[in-house]
């Protein structure tokens, strides 16, 4: 496409509007030949040539200039896109078939397209011949340019820059909101100056007084009238000119109104960001078709980059259609306009965009058309909503065809207007015929009258109908059914009809027949269960899945004395002794959350108020892995627990009575024994000696009974100090392996640190662990003791390679006075009491104790003791 092709006409128009109302010689050239395109008078007087110059190349038209810069200068504007401004340039032209000089002030201003590139230069020029070659003839000059400026509606100032006084014409003083003669010194004209431009031009005016400067001035500003308040838009241009001091001898310059230049530029700015952001297609093109300008809409919707070269408008049609662009043109060139649908393609894609398209001729002012202008609306969502609403009626047919319910609707006269096939499945009756009343004739007799007078009722009513009647089905069958229908109003709030349904309840009904027949059978083996579970002498109580107490039998109620309603629900913890509540609800908790068996001791109120001790069991009863009720007993263990008390109370007693008899036995033994040996009695020595060691078996026996006294009354004490772990632990290993000779006792510690614990009762602890692992590895010659610390605990295992534990033996080696059974339980000695109490010191220390085994093979006896991590020293 040739460089000058794309300039449109439009723009043309434009410029040569501007150019021939402009004052100054302006000239544009177009393309890198710089074909003359544009003049005005004025640039044709400086060169002393006539329009016929138009169309020629600058180098054809003005031959003169050939061995000056000029043409050189437009070359290098064109390649780089940098304007170029000269003062005062020296110019030869020729002139009157003479060549004469001249001198200008000249700008070439680049003119670019909508791509950024230069596709001509705006040559804009002033001649100040007359200035630079005499002053002689400066007055002439003056009235030569005053007159101009006159014409050209320009005011003309000039400023002494060193006493700061102002002289202008009365044009100046017009357009800056003065009456003439009002200003005298710079600081009057700044008065009318709008605020927001103030430093603008103090900047300017700074700068341009500046000898290192050029003393060039352009200034953009507001003025506002003082009197009547009105703002202009001034643009004001002017030179400072110095003397060989660099001092400032003279400021002056015109000034020009541009107010409406601003207000047409800012509403083409609005009119511009109105058609981009316009949800429509707007493009327009040349009498060739080639496309000038597609707004940011169309560009986005066509997949058009700004980078990328508009195409011809027969382009954005789809190629299935071509057939369609003669019938536009026909219709353009016939009625100046068309309007009609056509699918737009997207040129990155190729998707088809159905568009509604109006395009018409635009033209200009000499009335010759100058292009076409398109307006298109996207269909796409409009073609999408009316599918979408055909489908959405097609599925709602489909689906009320499919229903196995009767659907109707009926208008505000109560007459039927819509009804789906499934009444017709069922009574073979038309969808004609039922229409308006005729519905009604396939109700049996017995049920017409009502279901007709119900239906005048809830219509006069305007309030929703329900009604159930028997029809006779087209196999003859009686069928139940039930219909309900909803009232409907439009926006006005008028009623307009019924919407409804007609639902088969035959099955339903029969259903509910035989359930009744269940519920009765169900309600007798209730009675039948209630009068068993009444005569238990225990509490029968059950629970739902989530623990909450629904039943309780009458043994219960006798206990508590109360009515069902005050103990089932959340109400049988108030029942509960205030020590025992919080463990007991855990226990029951984790059992529902775990589905394990529950059983907890606690105290219950009877109806006197006294507590009785109760031992509670429950178990799930589960169907397909869900737990679906807790059945649970409560058993009265009062009596049992008195024994009990008394039995420990006994043991108490006995072992506080017997300590101090064997301690004085023991005393004598070793007196006696000490006696001998002095006297040479080494044989009745020894056997002292014996006694006294069974006289320490003894004084273990009776430590470990009350031990277990105090432990069951709650009485046991524990000294709690800071203390390392690894140490109290090797002390205690030390001292027991002096009494043995046959185990080594391997000592694997790792760093434990310090513990917060009773320490004389850990000790007691791990002597009786290590003790037990040397009592029941009589074969091994080897124990290994190890320690670590993990996070918050502190673990001791104590590993022997003995006799081993059953697996089915291992969770009760740490109850009261129990010892495996076997072949071998009489070989080892002892009440089993060691392990129940060293399991008791450790949990009331807020540890665990367990016990790894296997038979034949050896045991593994561990605790772990909590660390407070925040307090360790």
């Amino acid at each position: 496409m040739k460089n000058k092709d794309d300039v449109s006409t439009q723009t043309q128009n434009i410029f040569k509007l501007i150019i021939d109302q402009s004052p100054s010689p302006v000239g544009l050239y177009v393309g890198k030949d710089m074909t003359i395109t544009l003049v005005n008078d004025a640039i044709l007087k400086v060169w002393d040539r006539d329009r016929s110059v138009i169309g020629k190349t600058f180098r054809q038209a003005l031959p003169e200039l050939e061995g000056q810069p000029f043409f050189d200068i437009l070359d290098e504007v064109y390649a780089t896109g940098i304007p170029y401004e000269a003062k005062a340039a020296h110019v030869d032209l020729l002139v009157g078939g003479q060549l004469q000089t001249f001198y200008f002030n000249f700008i070439y201003q680049p003119i670019k397209n909508e791509q950024g590139e230069v596709f001509g230069i705006l040559n804009t020029a002033e001649d100040v011949t007359e200035l630079v070659l005499t002053r002689k003839k400066l007055a002439e000059a003056e009235e030569r340019s005053r007159f101009a400026l006159n014409s050209a509606e320009l005011g003309a100032w000039d400023m002494d820059p060193v006493n700061e006084r102002i002289t202008w014409d009365e044009r100046c003083n017009s357009l800056h909101g003065f009456k003439n003669g009002e200003v005298a010194v710079y600081k009057d004209v700044l008065k009318n100056i709008h605020p927001d431009d103030l430093d603008n031009i103090n900047k300017n005016v700074a700068k341009s007084l500046d000898s290192n400067s050029d003393g060039s001035y352009d200034q953009t500003y507001r003025t506002i009238n003082n009197t009547t308040g009105e703002v202009k838009w001034l643009r004001s241009k002017g030179k400072a000119y110095f003397d060989d001091n660099g001092t400032c001898i003279r400021f002056a310059g015109t000034t020009q109104d541009i107010t409406c230049d601003i207000h047409d530029k800012e509403e083409q700015r609005k009119l511009m960001t109105l058609i981009d952001n316009t949800s429509d297609i707007i493009s327009l093109c040349d009498t060739d078709g080639n496309v000038t300008y597609v707004n940011a809409v169309g560009r986005k919707m066509l997949g058009l980059d700004d980078t990328v070269n508009l195409p011809n408008y027969r382009e954005f049609i789809m190629p299935g259609e071509q057939d369609k662009l003669n019938a536009i043109d026909i219709a353009i060139n016939t009625y100046k306009t068309w309007s009609g649908e056509v699918c737009y393609r997207n040129f990155k894609t190729g998707e088809s965009i159905p568009v509604h398209a109006t395009s018409m001729l635009i033209y200009d002012r000499a009335g010759k058309p100058q292009g076409r202008a398109s307006i298109a609306r996207d269909l796409r969502g409009e073609i999408a909503s009316k599918q979408a609403l055909v489908d959405s009626e097609h599925l709602l047919q489909n689906i009320t065809s499919a229903s196995p319910t009767a659907l109707w609707m009926s208008d505000h006269n109560g007459s039927i207007i819509y009804a789906n096939k499934t009444w017709t499945d069922w009574t073979g009756q038309p969808n004609n015929e039922l229409l308006g009343r005729g519905w009604l004739k396939f109700i049996l007799g017995e049920d017409r009258d009502r279901a007709s007078e119900k239906f005048v009722e809830d219509l006069k009513a305007q309030r929703p109908y329900e009604v159930d009647f028997r029809i006779r089905h087209k196999d003859g069958s009686v069928r139940w059914c039930i219909v309900t229908g909803n009232p409907q109003y439009n926006h006005n709030g008028v009623f307009k009809g019924y919407i409804g349904a007609c639902t088969d309840v035959t099955e339903k009904t029969t259903t509910e027949i035989e359930l009744q027949h269940k519920n009765t059978e169900l309600n007798d083996q209730i009675k039948q269960f209630e009068f068993v579970t009444n005569f238990m002498p225990v509490q029968l109580w059950m629970a739902k899945p989530d623990g909450e107490l629904d039943y309780v039998n009458q043994q219960a109620l006798d206990f508590f004395g109360t009515p069902m309603e005050d103990i089932t629900g959340d109400k049988w913890p108030n029942k509960l002794h205030p020590d025992d509540r919080e463990g007991c609800l855990a226990t029951w908790q984790d059992a529902i959350a775990t589905g394990r068996i529950y059983q907890y001791e606690f105290r219950l109120r009877d109806k006197a108020g006294n507590y009785r001790w109760h031992l509670a069991r429950a178990l799930p009863f589960i169907i397909d892995g869900e737990i679906v009720r807790w059945f649970g007993t409560n058993t009265d263990i009062h009596d049992q627990k008195e024994m009990q008390r008394q039995k420990d109370d006994f043991l108490g007693i006995a072992s506080h009575e017997l300590k101090t008899p064997v301690t004085s036995v023991k005393a004598y033994a070793q007196v006696l024994g000490a006696m001998l040996s002095k006297e040479g009695e080494e044989k009745k020595a020894a056997m002292v000696m014996k006694m006294d060691a069974q006289l320490n078996r003894l004084t273990n026996l009776i430590g470990d009974l009350l031990d277990v006294t105090k432990i069951n009354s709650g009485r046991i004490m524990f000294n709690k100090t800071w203390f390392d772990f690894n140490q109290a632990v090797e002390d205690c290993i030390q001292d027991l392996q002096h009494t043995t000779n046959r185990h080594i006792l391997v000592m694997d510690f790792k760093d434990t640190g310090n513990i917060y614990s009773d320490k004389e009762r850990i000790g007691q602890v791990i002597t009786n662990l290590v003790s037990n692992a040397i009592k029941y590895s009589p074969q091994s010659n080897r124990i290994i003791i190890s320690t670590e610390r993990d996070d918050k605990m502190v673990t001791v295992c104590v590993e022997d390679f003995g006799i081993g534990i059953p697996d089915d033996k291992c969770g009760k080696v740490f109850e009261q006075f129990y010892r495996v059974s076997g072949s071998k339980q009489h070989t080892f000695p002892g009440l089993g009491l060691g392990l129940y109490i060293s399991n008791e010191i450790i949990r009331r220390e807020g540890g665990k104790m367990w016990v790894n085994s296997v038979e034949g093979k050896g045991s593994t006896f561990c605790f772990s003791l909590p660390v407070d991590i925040s307090d360790t020293k």
